[in-house]
């Protein structure tokens, strides 16, 4: 299972080729995916900024239409270190791994689609691998709508989009790898967003999602290692 925790994207300052007055492209920053980017073209590039020079391993994309993104790592120099093309996305949500870029100064994310390219999410920065989850996890739906029930039994709703909610367990975690997680989300909180992706391996099982834990981080020590409940819920 593999966490972005530390999104670069979340206070980088963004640009594009490809303005658009009614969904600018600071909207794949904000914390609800659905408020998305999308040009006035079937292709544009996003110029992600960061607010200091970093490593970057991973990417993360979600909500969206394209039919290819190209990711490119330059350092403070206009130096091309990396370039990561995606010519296929995974339909919903999907990320990429490659080996750890140092002295990142901003990224470029080509994206394409055949008719009016949209993205709603996008993260960039190391991700943190907190072990194999265990095969039987939990998932459910859950559904949040505002339901009213009359006398005789007829039933009124405020409908909102049900959104999905999983839970694992992580065995067998080092102390030092429990110890980076319990760090990590003490510098954020439980509730802010992180790209979570839980079967990086096996995307087919189960695609990345943007999502925050809802568990406490409570591990129960096993040996000399630790399993950790975890519980996550989408963000959308």
């Amino acid at each position: 299972m593999r966490l972005l925790i530390d999104d670069l994207v979340r206070d980088a300052t963004l640009s594009t080729d490809v303005s658009s007055a009614n969904y600018p492209v600071t909207n794949v920053q904000h914390r609800f995916l659905k408020r998305r980017y999308q040009p006035s073209d079937t292709d544009a590039t996003i110029t992600v900024t960061f607010d200091a020079v970093s490593s970057v391993d991973c990417f993360f994309y979600s909500y969206h239409n394209l039919t290819a993104i190209a990711v490119r790592l330059y350092n403070s120099g206009d130096s091309l270190l990396h370039t990561e093309t995606i010519s296929s996305p995974e339909s919903g949500a999907g990320a990429v791994y490659f080996t750890s870029v140092a002295s990142v100064a901003y990224a470029e994310v080509d994206i394409t689609s055949g008719a009016s390219a949209y993205i709603g999410g996008i993260g960039l920065g190391e991700y943190l691998d907190i072990g194999r989850p265990l095969a039987d996890f939990r998932e459910r739906l859950i559904d949040n709508a505002a339901v009213s029930v009359s006398p005789a039994g007829q039933t009124q709703q405020v409908y909102v989009e049900p959104f999905g909610g999983d839970s694992y367990t992580v065995p067998n975690m080092s102390r030092d790898t429990l110890f980076d997680l319990r760090e990590a989300v003490a510098a954020v909180g439980r509730a802010n967003g992180m790209w979570i992706d839980p079967f990086y391996l096996n995307h087919s099982y189960r695609l990345p999602f943007y999502g925050r834990i809802v568990s406490p981080i409570e591990s129960q020590k096993n040996g000399n290692t630790f399993d950790l409940p975890i519980e996550f819920q989408e963000m959308n």
